[in-house]
């Protein structure tokens, strides 16, 4: 509990005059409503009665003969969140009033949802998430953990926030994986949030189809071996992230294919599905372990708007997405996944596979650009693999941070790549260079209950 080192149940007293006797009484009744009233004898007391009137009721109790140092606890249940009580004592040549109030306890436990106010631009580039809270709270406290699982920001804050009102937590500059919170009042009544905003999409060459064909051609396959190389490594990460937080978060892979509009709207729909769900049945045979979807958006997630029949190579692309939650829908994103294959363990004797040359630094790069750091930083990307003559010989390649974003204040951004239903659009993507765009995503979802020692 965050405030048990804050705050105590009050205990008050009274002692009067030349102290024959003291009461003690709690600032509030425990969660049942139970309240009490504890009269020390600091002298022999006997004969005495004790009548509590308050919250609508009437408490008559005659006290026990009583030697110097000995107590006798009253209780009763309480009804009103907040009572005014009178106590008269008198017998044994004694008489005394005294006035008191309690407050009712209100239930312990989780009460409520903390709602997230911050959007992908805050989270991302802002390195801030605000909260409102539900009810009342004392204090909050908040953890931020990076790509590696090393906790970049916490503390505990003691504050007053009203009911409705917000709270706000920043961070330095970094690649967010996931954010905890838990705000409590006073009574112990708490409410946590778990966001995981880690995402990144998967830099890869865009491969070529045959025209209305969606097997991948044995030529072609070094094209995915590589983007499968270096989604294998975020995976691995993923796995060393989740045991440092100590999560549960599934992986999960989502492929989109995208095309221009050359052909018809109905065919270019049914090929580039045959097409995604081809590149993810090549990562599921080969041993990639996290949850797999397909998508497609055909010619609905037009990247650069085109009228009918346009041959346009930047239209012709796939997306893999790499996270632990389904993308937010909109845009260049489905709002519909078919689910390939669920999660499992990862095979026995796995070699983790080196990172093709060309994207040994991908990571660094993205990582240097969540936190600011991208000025002076060799953004171009390596040439060549890329596939497909043509027209598509020529398709301009995206730099880092180019990729999808997953909503935020301007809705999804562009991406890059995919099928047409002709041969001059069997291309997925842009086949003129890698098609790297590697960009930590908003993916709000709240996978695993994380509360840290």
């Amino acid at each position: 509990m965050i405030l048990a080192k804050l705050v105590a149940p009050l205990m008050l007293a009274l002692a009067l005059h030349s102290d024959p006797f003291s009461f003690e009484f709690p600032g509030q009744t425990d969660g049942s409503g139970g309240a009490y009233l504890v009269i020390r004898a600091n002298e022999p007391l006997s004969g005495a009665e004790v009548v509590i009137t308050g919250d609508g009721q009437t408490i008559r109790k005659t006290l026990p003969n009583l030697k110097a140092g000995q107590t006798h606890k009253i209780t009763w249940k309480q009804s009103a969140s907040q009572a005014k009580y009178e106590l008269e004592l008198q017998g044994g040549g004694m008489h005394a009033n005294f006035a008191f109030e309690v407050a009712k306890a209100a239930p312990a436990g989780a009460v409520g949802k903390l709602q997230l106010l911050a959007s992908r631009e805050d989270i991302v580039k802002r390195h801030n998430a605000t909260y409102k809270t539900p009810f009342g709270i004392a204090a909050y406290e908040y953890k931020v953990y990076d790509g590696d699982g090393d906790v970049i920001a916490s503390d505990t804050i003691t504050a007053e926030v009203a009911p409705g009102s917000s709270f706000t937590i920043k961070w330095p500059p970094a690649e967010v994986f996931m954010i905890w919170v838990r705000a409590e009042d006073q009574f112990g009544r708490f409410a946590e949030d778990v966001r995981v905003p880690w995402a990144v999409e998967i830099p890869h060459t865009e491969i070529n189809f045959d025209s209305g064909k969606s097997n991948i051609k044995v030529d072609e396959a070094p094209k995915l071996d590589e983007a499968l190389a270096v989604a294998f490594h975020e995976l691995v990460a993923l796995d060393k992230v989740n045991q440092a937080v100590r999560g549960s978060l599934t992986p999960k892979l989502f492929i989109v294919g995208y095309t221009d509009t050359v052909g018809s709207a109905a065919a270019n729909q049914k090929l580039s599905n045959n097409r995604a769900r081809s590149i993810a049945e090549y990562f599921h045979e080969r041993g990639f372990w996290a949850e797999i979807y397909y998508a497609v958006m055909g010619e609905r997630g037009l990247r650069v708007e085109t009228g009918d029949n346009v041959d346009e190579v930047r239209n012709r692309r796939a997306l893999y997405l790499l996270g632990v939650d389904k993308p937010m829908a909109g845009g260049q994103i489905p709002s519909q996944w078919s689910k390939l294959a669920g999660a499992r363990s990862k095979p026995a004797g796995f070699v983790l596979p080196e990172l093709p040359e060309r994207w040994k630094d991908y990571r660094e790069k993205r990582r240097a650009e969540s936190m600011g750091e991208g000025a002076g930083i060799d953004t171009s990307l390596p040439s060549g693999g890329g596939g497909g003559g043509g027209a598509e010989a020529d398709a301009p390649v995206d730099e880092p941070g180019g990729g999808y974003d997953f909503g935020g204040d301007d809705g999804p951004s562009p991406v890059a790549g995919e099928p047409g239903a002709t041969k001059k659009g069997c291309s997925v993507g842009e086949p003129g260079g890698p098609a790297l765009g590697v960009l930590v995503l908003l993916a709000l979802a709240v996978t695993s209950r994380r509360r840290a020692a």
